[in-house]
């Protein structure tokens, strides 16, 4: 292997997987797909792309008008899943099997067949970076090919190399830097006490999810689960760093690369757009209650917060699993190839990028084949309903079908968040066909949510956004693969599903899915499946059983009174003259009480119709009844419905 490409490889490759050589020719049909012989004894069947001729995305015409140089994604012929359909194809093929040992015989096939093409494609593509028509070369095994950059008249010189079959044009790649003079985090382990559901106060989230009930009468808390979280910036405290994940093969912080798997101090996770184990791109304060830099955070903290000693709250939804940072939008390949190395369970994706194109395929393939080597992931269903039209407001990547979990946004009172975006999404690009596909899966909460800050106290209500709902949803697989970490992706879709509790029209929806996450149905279901495979006994998770779902209607009832919560206090607006404050809960407005949105909304109108004077704004302040003199007419504020059910219990 020459210099140029061997920097680039993969640990697979650096621990000397064995490259074998030898193909067939393609298929003539593009729907037909045709398997080629066995690379060796223990790997599976794979299958190669069909179709005449090399397929050139056709977004390059566009792209090189705006740009001089391309990123370029390649797909050799040969692949594990030949056509659109061989997913579905696949899973039936391994339905029986058991999770962990796919993710084995997957892994060293995926690895096999690039170590093939590489070997066959190699002294080519060495002498195009050579030749200066190529550069920045990344082998990638997750999908078997390679990205690099060109030029428009150097993009038909890909087709002189050895098995290319698809070359596509790549998406820009962002680069999430830390600041100057950021190290690598490196926080050591320590002393976990035993676990106890009732020794922190928990969001009301956990409760609407059955989470608390799960703990407590299954004994599951997520452990033994490992769940990556892809973002853009991480920091951390005493509630994260307990269970955050320690790669065993690495030293932390000392600047090498212990493991030899191309990632120096990889301990806790990795910065692959950057190519640094640093994960904090923005530092925050300790006290810190910003959604934007402290969003990989909280998606962390929903999944698997822990509580502390000392300490009054616990977030986490699977609290004893562990987790790790990825920052990795533009080199998602390596993220995930290095998630599946780790031996991750789920992969948490709180982003969505739209416009991608035939760009689509390639992220749909690397998770379906990630999916196969035993990785669960899991997205929000986007916040796009009240900017993008259907079949487009679900986008890249929770817009991917089967192995993507998508989950909707339901407020506190299991109403439909209006941004929450909805399905169906339509697939028609070159690889995939299969036209409108429902979407998205099921809902969480993804409004009005607490806030867990640094030093550990807390917003009530702070956090709004799918990027929260997906996190949970996370948390629930968690759970589920902590009671079978057997578990096949497929089985878990169909479980998740059939448990969820219905919030919306009855059935599945383009609003809800299939309803809301129902961790303890879920983890029960797993169990008996568990029993039924294993000849034990499933009596104890069989059948319904009194209170193994939320009564949607009582809890709507006990949820009916809202508390009116000032946010944000423009400044020099009619409410800051009078003095308003953040926080302050609103009573009465010119002698109407106020116990929604619409109701303070009206008021304000109607009494700014009327050309009212003496207008007297009642509020609450720290237990304290105050009335504020206003005068007529906007106020300048902005509002939160607060439920006056607690938010901690």
């Amino acid at each position: 292997m020459s210099e140029k490409t061997s920097r680039l490889f993969f640990s697979c490759f650096l621990a000397g997987v064995v490259c074998l050589s030898g193909s067939d020719g393609c298929g003539a049909e593009e729907t037909q797909v045709r398997s080629i012989p066995p690379l060796a004894d223990g790997l599976l069947k794979t299958e190669k792309l069909a179709g005449e001729g090399i397929w050139l995305d056709p977004a390059f015409k566009l792209r090189f008008r705006r740009a001089r140089r391309s990123r370029v994604t390649v797909w050799f012929e040969d692949q594990l899943l030949g056509d659109g359909e061989a997913y579905r194809r696949r899973a039936k093929e391994f339905a029986g099997g058991k999770r962990r040992e796919l993710r084995k015989v997957v892994v060293k096939t995926l690895q096999a067949i690039h170590g093939r093409s590489w070997k066959q494609a190699e002294a080519r593509i060495d002498e195009l970076v050579d030749e200066g028509k190529i550069s920045q070369v990344e082998p990638h095994w997750i999908v078997n090919g390679f990205s690099c950059l060109t030029v428009q008249e150097n993009l038909q010189s890909l087709r002189s190399i050895p098995g290319v079959k698809k070359v596509f044009a790549a998406a820009s790649r962002p680069v999430n830097r830390p600041p100057p003079g950021a190290v690598a985090p490196g926080f050591p382990g320590s002393q976990q006490t035993p676990f106890d559901p009732k020794r922190y106060k928990h969001p009301w989230y956990i409760r609407s999810l059955q989470a608390d009930r799960t703990w407590k009468e299954l004994g599951i808390t997520g452990l033994g689960t490992l769940n990556v979280v892809h973002d853009f910036s991480f920091v951390f405290s005493e509630n994260l760093e307990g269970n955050l994940y320690r790669n065993p093969g690495e030293v932390p912080a000392n600047g090498l690369d212990d493991d030899r798997n191309g990632f120096v101090d990889d301990y806790h996770g990795f910065n692959f757009d950057a190519d640094t184990a640093r994960l904090t791109s923005v530092p925050v304060s300790l006290r810190s209650s910003s959604p934007r830099w402290m969003h990989g955070f909280m998606c962390a903290a929903i999944i698997c917060g822990r509580g502390v000693p000392g300490k009054e709250y616990e977030f986490g939804i699977a609290p004893q699993a562990r987790w790790a940072g990825v920052i990795g939008g533009g080199r998602f390949e390596r993220a995930v190839q290095w998630a599946v190395e780790q031996g991750a369970d789920t992969y948490s994706m709180s982003f969505s990028i739209p416009r991608l194109g035939e760009y689509r395929s390639h992220w749909r393939k690397v998770m379906e084949q990630g999916s196969l080597c035993g990785v669960f992931f899991v997205s929000g269903a986007g916040n796009f309903a009240e900017s993008e039209q259907v079949p487009v407001q679900m986008r890249v990547p929770e817009d991917i079908p089967e192995v993507v979990f998508a989950a909707a946004g339901v407020q506190r009172d299991f109403s439909r968040t209006p941004f929450s975006s909805q399905g169906p999404v339509k697939w028609e690009t070159e690889h995939y066909r299969e036209g409108l596909v429902q979407k998205p899966e099921v809902c969480a909460f993804n409004m009005g949510l607490p806030f867990l800050r640094r030093d550990g106290s807390v917003m009530n209500a702070g956090l709004n956004g799918n990027s929260f709902a997906g996190p949970m949803f996370c948390g629930a697989i968690a759970l589920m693969l902590s009671a079978d970490p057997d578990l096949l992706p497929w089985d878990l879709k169909e479980v998740i599903t059939a448990t969820a509790t219905d919030v919306a029209a009855p059935g599945v929806d383009a609003q809800t899915g299939h309803g809301l996450i129902n961790c303890y149905r879920a983890v029960r279901e797993v169990l008996r499946r568990k029993a039924l495979r294993e000849g034990g006994d499933t009596a104890p998770f069989t059948g319904r059983e009194a209170g193994d779902e939320l009564d949607i209607a009582s809890e709507r009832a006990k949820l009916a009174l809202l508390r009116i919560r000032i946010a944000r206090v423009e400044a020099g607006s009619r409410a800051a003259k009078a003095g308003v404050q953040v926080n302050d809960v609103v009573l009465s407005y010119n002698g109407q009480s106020i116990t929604t949105r619409t109701a303070l909304r009206v008021a304000v109108e109607v009494a700014r119709r009327q050309d009212a004077e003496n207008i007297l704004l009642v509020i609450e302040r720290m237990g304290k009844r105050i009335e504020l003199p206003v005068k007529s007419g906007s106020l300048g504020i902005r509002i939160a419905a607060a439920f006056s059910a607690p938010v901690f219990n």
